[in-house]
């Protein structure tokens, strides 16, 4: 090799070796043009995580492999089941909708939910959470109303009422997420988030973050207040909680400390059951905490609270009985829920914080879904359960025997996921007529 070529060489490896060490100072360091590398990255894994949606090939971000035979109604004991309408938010027929049926199946009424025909303006979220397809929009959080309306929210993107035909009767831009919650009054508790790029109102928490906040919304989407599920702690001496996994500021990879996923009212009709609440306190839950806690919305003082034994738990309610039942995921980062053996729905005692399971946990109430999921208490003893990434809705009844169940199925190897499921007695609607003409 002569001395030319041995230079050509020398000086290839060196400049090799130059952008090596340049690219790991800029990603260390994150100096210039780190920003816009990463932002090119994330836009390309973003398009690549998205080529089945974007080609219109299927929603691919709203389907799970299918864990369970059947499609539709699979199992009707007609003489146990809790008669009634059942809502279910998922995707039906390739595209998002909200579904009210009967215990058969048949649909009662069908609401075709497309974001973009809704929100005509999206300036309200971010740019780079604006949905690439209406295929991997969901809705999370619906209510129907006697009158056969809905509202409803499109995850992270806004809040809409539509009639019993689909007509917009409201929207709320905001970013509202997870649990919509209808109060006796008419009105609504929702989630909305924030997200502090620059600033924080807290002197701990540094910014980036996400900050969730409890809304209160009136019967025709305006907002009437809101509050911070960050600030809580701070307000009530609790910040060894927010940062009890010993971490500071906002030092965890998904800037979100708390993942405020629910916000439930005490009615008056069942604040008896509990001595230590008042009509009007709301019940949280903080799936990043395995927190539950009891606010007086007025004061923001902190009645009760209690860490697990639920794991990223959803949709904690009130029960007649005096307990809160919640939906534990026992998320364990498998796909079946093999190592914590599933998920469950629990009770706890607020006085006492004693806690049980009402179901699952065990090989014959076998059931998992890693994040979302609700459940409903019925009249007569029995839990309706959304197990939501298994595309599966079932009703126990107080033996634990399925009396009823429904799997939305995709196709032979996938199902919708169910983001939502709540049964309502036929008599609560005042429509006898659902047709629109």
């Amino acid at each position: 090799m002569t001395r030319t070529n041995l230079a050509k060489g020398a000086f290839g490896l060196s400049a090799i070796v130059l952008v090596f060490v340049c690219g790991v100072l800029v990603g260390h360091f994150r100096l210039f043009p780190y920003r816009f590398i990463a932002g090119g990255i994330d836009a390309l894994a973003r398009i690549y995580g998205e080529r089945e949606t974007l080609l219109r090939i299927r929603p691919a971000e709203l389907l799970q492999p299918a864990r369970y035979p059947g499609s539709g109604v699979t199992r009707l004991n007609k003489d146990e089941a809790e008669p009634g309408l059942t809502l279910l938010s998922s995707v039906f027929d390739g595209g998002n909708e909200v579904r009210l049926i009967r215990l058969d199946g048949t649909v009662v009424r069908r609401w075709p939910v497309r974001f973009f025909d809704i929100f005509k303006d999206v300036s309200h979220v971010s740019p780079d959470d604006v949905p690439t397809s209406e295929w991997n929009v969901t809705t999370h959080g619906a209510v129907a109303l006697p009158d056969g309306s809905i509202v409803f929210n499109f995850e992270y993107l806004g809040t809409a009422k539509l009639d019993r035909c689909g007509a917009v009767q409201w929207t709320l831009a905001r970013t509202t997420n997870h649990s919509l919650e209808r109060t006796a009054d008419g009105r609504f508790w929702t989630i909305n988030e924030v997200y502090r790029q620059h600033e924080s109102p807290f002197p701990l928490l540094h910014a980036p973050f996400s900050e969730q906040l409890a809304m209160q919304l009136s019967a025709d989407g305006k907002v009437i207040r809101d509050i911070s599920a960050p600030g809580l702690f701070f307000k009530n001496d609790l910040a060894a909680l927010l940062f009890s996994n010993g971490l500071r500021g906002t030092d965890v990879p998904s800037e979100d400390l708390t993942h405020l996923n629910d916000v439930e009212e005490l009615s008056a009709a069942m604040a008896p059951r509990f001595p230590a609440f008042a009509a009007g306190d709301l019940l949280l839950s903080m799936r990043n905490l395995n927190l539950l806690m009891v606010i007086d919305p007025n004061t923001e003082r902190v009645k009760w609270q209690q860490t697990g034994p639920w794991i990223a738990q959803h949709d904690p309610d009130f029960q007649p009985n005096g307990t809160i039942s919640v939906f534990s995921n026992n998320d364990d980062r498998t796909r079946t829920g093999s190592i914590l053996g599933g998920s469950r729905i629990m009770e706890v005692d607020p006085a006492t914080g004693r806690t049980s399971v009402r179901y699952g946990g065990t090989a014959e109430q076998t059931m998992f879904s890693s994040r979302r999921g609700d459940h409903q208490y019925l009249d007569h003893g029995h839990v309706l359960i959304d197990e939501s990434e298994s595309g599966r809705v079932f009703e126990v009844n107080q033996q634990d025997a399925i009396v009823w169940e429904f799997i939305n199925r995709y196709d032979s190897s996938r199902v919708g996921i169910v983001m939502g499921a709540t049964r309502y007695r036929e008599d609560y609607f005042t429509v006898r007529d659902w047709s629109c003409r």
